[in-house]
C-alpha cells in the first residue's frame, strides 16, 4: 500500500510522520530559536555536533537525506566564498602565524582557522532552513502566526513569501531537468564550472518568480482582497484556521527546552566564555 505524504515547502514527507504532531507555533519556535545558536556558538566541534543532531532530526523525522544532495553544490559554495574572504581578506595582526606571502596580501594560521569557524556556522545555519522547512507547510507558518494574534495581513504575506521560496526552488529544479533533456550533463562539468552554472541559473528563477508574484497580486485584486481595511463583522467569528491544532505538552516542553539552551549559551558565553574560540580545541593555534 502506497505511503500517504504530505507537501512541505522543500519536497514531501509522510503523513504520519512525527513533525506532524508538533503544533506550527512549535516548528516556528524552533527555527527562530535554534538558528540563534550558530550565531552565538563559535566552538567549530559544538557547531558539527549540531550539524550531526539536524541529520538526526532529519532522519528521525522520515525527510528523505537524498534531498540534501540539491544543496552541495549552495553549500560548497558558500565555504568556498568563506574561505576564499579570509585568507585573502581576513587582515593581519601582529602575532599571527604567516604560512604564505602573496604579494600585499598575507595568509595566516589564524584567519584559516577564522574561516573554518565562520564556514560550520554557516553550514549549521543552513542545515536548521532545510529541515524547518523540508517539515512545515505554507499553511502551517499561517496557522502559527495566527496563534500568536498577529494581523492577518502580516500572515498572508509570511505564508505567501516562504510558499514563494518552495516554488521557486521548484522551478530551480526544472530548469535543471530541462537541461538535462537537452543533453547538457552538469555532473560532468568541474566543480568551479557547475558553482558558475548555478549562479546562471539566478536569473530565468528570478523571472518566473517576479511574474508568478504579479499572478498572485492580481488573483487577490479580483478576488476583492484588501490588505488593509475595516471590519464590517462587529461580532466575533471563529478562527477555523486554529482550530486544526491544539498546544500539547510536548509542544510546550520542545518550546522550554529549546529556550533554556539558548538561555544556556548566552549565560555561558557572557560569563564563563564557555561557547568563545579561545575555549574551543583550536585555541591554541591562534
Amino acid at each position: 500500500m502506497a505511503k500517504k505524504m504530505m507537501r512541505t515547502l522543500l519536497g514531501y514527507i509522510p503523513a504520519n510522520s512525527p513533525m506532524q504532531k508538533l503544533h506550527p507555533i512549535t516548528k516556528i519556535a524552533f527555527l527562530l530559536l535554534v538558528s540563534a545558536y550558530p550565531l552565538l556558538v563559535n566552538t567549530p566541534g559544538l557547531n558539527a555536533l549540531g550539524l550531526v543532531a539536524m541529520l538526526i532530526l532529519l532522519q528521525v523525522s522520515n525527510v528523505e537525506l537524498s534531498i540534501l544532495k540539491q544543496y552541495r553544490y549552495l553549500i560548497v559554495s558558500l565555504i568556498a566564498v568563506v574561505i576564499v574572504a579570509y585568507t585573502f581578506a581576513g587582515g593581519y595582526a601582529p602575532g599571527y602565524t604567516i604560512l604564505y606571502r602573496l604579494g600585499p596580501v598575507i595568509i595566516s594560521l589564524q584567519n584559516e582557522i577564522f574561516a573554518v569557524v565562520t564556514a560550520m556556522k554557516l553550514v549549521f545555519a543552513v542545515f536548521v532552513i532545510i529541515f524547518f522547512l523540508s517539515t512545515i507547510r505554507e499553511r502551517e507558518i499561517v496557522q502559527g502566526l495566527r496563534f500568536l494574534k498577529l494581523p492577518y495581513s502580516v500572515c498572508l504575506v509570511a505564508g505567501l513569501s516562504f510558499r514563494a521560496i518552495g516554488v521557486s526552488l521548484i522551478d530551480f529544479f526544472t530548469i535543471q531537468e530541462a537541461q538535462k533533456a537537452r543533453a547538457f550533463d552538469l555532473s560532468t562539468l568541474p566543480i568551479m564550472e557547475k558553482i558558475k552554472q548555478y549562479g546562471m541559473y539566478v536569473v530565468p528563477v528570478f523571472a518566473v518568480a517576479l511574474r508568478r508574484a504579479e499572478d498572485v497580486s492580481l488573483a487577490l485584486d479580483a478576488r476583492g482582497f484588501v490588505m488593509f481595511g475595516r471590519k464590517t463583522v462587529k461580532t466575533n467569528r471563529t478562527d477555523y484556521i486554529l482550530s486544526e491544532y491544539k498546544i500539547k505538552a510536548l509542544d510546550i516542553a520542545i518550546i522550554a527546552i529549546l529556550i533554556a539552551l539558548l538561555v544556556l549559551i548566552v549565560m555561558g558565553d557572557y560569563y564563563f566564555g564557555w561557547f568563545r574560540i579561545t575555549g574551543s580545541l583550536t585555541s591554541f593555534l591562534i
